[in-house]
C-alpha cells in the first residue's frame, strides 16, 4: 500500500488531484478543505489510505 506521494500538481479536478511522482501521474481523491488548500503549480505532499469496496 502507498502511504504517502510527493510531487508536482499537474490538474486539479474537484474532488481529483493529479499528482506527478517520478514520472508516473497519480489521480488522488482529496476532501475538499484539502482541495481548496493546495495551490496550482505545488509540490505538495499527500498522506493516502487505500479503500476498497465490494459493490455488487
Amino acid at each position: 500500500m502507498i502511504g504517502k506521494l510527493t510531487g508536482k500538481i499537474l490538474e486539479k479536478n474537484p474532488p481529483e488531484v493529479l499528482l506527478e511522482v517520478g514520472g508516473i501521474g497519480y489521480e488522488v481523491l482529496c476532501p475538499m478543505s484539502s482541495f481548496y488548500e493546495m495551490g496550482n503549480d505545488n509540490n505538495i505532499s499527500l498522506h493516502t489510505h487505500l479503500t476498497v469496496k465490494e459493490d455488487s
